[in-house]
């Protein structure tokens, strides 16, 4: 089976919100560089906005068969600026994530030696607080390299305003509290991703090569949930950020409003 076809699957699943059967295509994808081949495929056509990375420890990898971070691709029609609406009925099993992520200001191109932190904090132009619709088109227990393929199961994004006056900033104290129809739901903070989520967006630039280009600058990095993944209801969320503002998102059950 070839990338194209399994990007064309995969594609025709997110449309319709319907699941895969994973059994079908283990046999497609045995290595990262194998997942990436497919989302290259699923980007065809498409603007890359952005990278969800996850895999950030060890433990983590080895359901990828790597030895480092890995990333899914945020394709342009699926990301949306705030306040957004969203018909439930366009996703499968949809979980709402609250994150801090990051907008570069340049390329971050694969290289020999290692980026430090000190570049990557000079190659990001601003901080964005983000909510993203994590939504796969497999099954739980399907291998992590299928999810991975799945563009690592992205369903939705929604991006705040970015803030660019952030170096002041602690970026492991940024506590944020989601509320949903006014009700506070939930608290989380950003000291989850690593004790500081700009760690993760190092850790994924000297994880390259990545595909459809790779990091470029205007695209977003998104480094892992601060809050507790929860199947959205129908109504409004809004996720307020210590610091970084605040971003929303109503959910509703008419596809066509």
């Amino acid at each position: 089976m070839t990338a194209q076809a399994f990007a064309a699957a995969l594609a025709r699943a997110r449309a319709e919100a319907k699941i895969l059967g994973h059994a079908a295509w283990e046999g497609s994808v045995s290595s990262v560089a194998d997942a990436y081949a497919v989302q290259d495929a699923l980007a065809h056509g498409h603007a890359v906005r952005g990278w969800k990375v996850t895999a950030l420890t060890p433990e983590q990898q080895r359901g990828y068969r790597a030895d480092r971070p890995v990333a899914g691709a945020l394709l342009a029609p699926f990301v949306h600026a705030a306040p957004a609406m969203l018909p439930l009925t366009s996703f499968i099993t949809p979980l709402l994530e609250c994150e801090v992520a990051f907008v570069l200001g340049a390329d971050l191109p694969p290289r020999a030696s290692p980026y430090n932190p000190q570049e990557i904090e000079a190659a990001i132009e601003a901080v964005v607080p983000v909510m993203e619709v994590a939504d796969g088109r497999f099954a739980l227990e399907a291998p992590d390299l299928l999810k991975l393929a799945d563009d690592m199961g992205n369903g939705a994004f929604i991006v705040g305003a970015a803030v660019k006056d952030w170096r002041k900033l602690d970026l492991g104290e940024i506590g944020v509290i989601l509320t949903h129809d006014g009700r506070e739901t939930l608290r989380g903070e950003s000291g989850r991703i690593l004790g500081n989520p700009l760690l993760a967006v190092v850790a994924l630039a000297n994880a390259q090569p990545l595909p459809a280009g790779g990091l470029r600058r205007g695209q977003i990095v998104t480094t892992g949930t601060c809050t507790t993944p929860i199947a959205p209801r129908a109504g409004e969320y809004v996720a307020q950020f210590d610091a970084i503002g605040s971003v929303g998102v109503r959910f509703n059950l008419d596809p066509s409003s």
